[in-house]
Formats: structure tokens, sequence, C-alpha cells
């Protein structure tokens, strides 16, 4: 176990520097998503606060589509068409240790962008976290599921490219069949029953909860984000390859 998790440390710490390395994981992973929140909470600002707030909480929400998402998906396809998976897998390091390190890599990308909008609440007049713990369940909660949708939607495709490409259909299911942009009751009374049932819903009523101090189901809002993990290591199981898919 202590093996495990120094090569899963180990392999989180290389991701992080491969991201920082290379230009395009740096700004499509890190720079663009903070840029796209911060000029979308920039235009509310002449609204009223609490759509300063509501705005602010669902991008800190759609941040996790990005990193644990998109750039894990492409990440975790190239190294298995280059056979790097198949060699780390030959190695010490246990097939959890292997993917649980690239997943632990973009999830610390996420929390630097998750608290730098925290750091950025305070001069927009939203204040720090209420809930700093329940706001931590949502953000682990949603690295966690999303890179396992990473792993599946890696599986399906043939190279980091097609994998990133792949992952847009699933991005938009999250950003508009969910609160993160628009209340579920602005949006057609059966879609918005459907959208409550979705994983984006939860992810961001814990966040949004956790850093206003208000509203939201939480043990409802825990149970099906759990629901939705358990159901998506499942298919992970199922459907990751070690395998290149060319070749």
């Amino acid at each position: 176990m202590t093996t495990d998790l120094k090569h899963t440390v180990r392999l989180a710490r290389v991701d992080i520097l491969l991201i920082m390395r290379n230009r395009s994981a740096l700004t499509n992973a890190v720079l663009m998503p903070l840029l796209v929140a911060g000029f979308l909470i920039f235009t509310a600002r002449a609204q009223a606060a609490d759509q300063v707030a509501f705005m602010l909480t669902g991008q800190v929400a759609t941040l996790a589509l990005f990193a644990p998402l998109v750039n894990l998906a492409g990440f975790y396809t190239t190294r298995r068409e280059e056979l790097v998976l198949k060699r780390l897998l030959g190695g010490p390091a246990s097939a959890a240790a292997i993917l649980g390190g690239s997943a632990a890599g973009a999830t610390a990308v996420y929390l630097v962008q998750v608290l730098a909008l925290c750091v950025a609440a305070v001069p927009l007049g939203v204040g720090l976290p209420h809930n700093p713990l329940l706001l931590l369940a949502g953000v682990l909660g949603a690295a966690g599921l999303f890179s396992l949708v990473s792993m599946v939607i890696s599986g399906f495709s043939s190279t980091g490219e097609l994998a990133q490409i792949a992952t847009v259909p699933f991005m938009f299911l999250c950003l508009f069949l969910s609160p993160a942009i628009v209340p579920l009751d602005a949006l057609p009374e059966q879609l918005g029953r459907i959208a409550g049932y979705l994983p984006m819903t939860p992810v961001t009523e814990l966040i949004r909860t956790g850093f206003l101090g208000e509203g939201g189901d939480v043990l409802p809002n825990l149970g099906l984000l759990a629901a939705w993990v358990a159901v998506a290591a499942v298919v992970a199981r199922r459907w990751f390859r070690w395998d290149p898919r060319r070749g």
C-alpha cells in the first residue's frame, strides 16, 4: 500500500510537470479555463450580488471538466498508443497507481484553479467559502468522477486528439443540463427533472452549498454523486484499454 502511494505521488508529479512544460496542455487545461471563468464572472459583476455568486460557484464546478476530463482523456489515450502504459504496467507500479497518479495530477491542477477562484471571490464580494469541507468534498468528487469518465472515453478513442474531441458532447451535457450556468427551474419542466439526476447537478449543488452556505440538499446530492462515481468506476473498469487500438 505504501509502495503504491509512492508510485502514485511520483506519477502525479510527473504529470504536473508535463502539463507545465507543454504549452498546449498548459493553455487548454489550466489557463484557458481560468480565463473563460474570469470573463464570465467579470461580465456578471453588473448584475445583482447573488448572480455573481451563482456564476462564480458554477465556474468552480465547470473547471472540473478540463484537467480531470479533457486533458486526462488525451493523456491516457496518448500514453496507451505509445505503449507507455504497458511499460509502466510491467514495472513495480500497480494499475491503480498508474491510473491514479495521472488522476491525482489532474486533480491537483483543478484544486489550484479552485483556489484561484476562492481568492477572487473576496474582492468580488462573494467572500470565502462558508463550508470548506463540503466544498472540498464536491471538488474531489467531481475530480474523481470525471477522471473515471476520461478513462471510459479513452477506451473508445484511438488518438489523444480524438479522445479530447470525444469529451465535447459530455461537456455540453454537463454545462447546459445542470445548474452550473442556469438554474434548473429555468429549464422546461421535464428537462429540468431529468437534469436533476445527471452527474453535474450534485457536483454543482455541493460546491455551491459549500461555498455559499445555503440551499441544496447535501445528503441526497452526496448520495447521487457517490452513485455516479460507482457507475463510472464499473464502466471504466470494463472499457478502459491498456493495449493500443492501432496496429
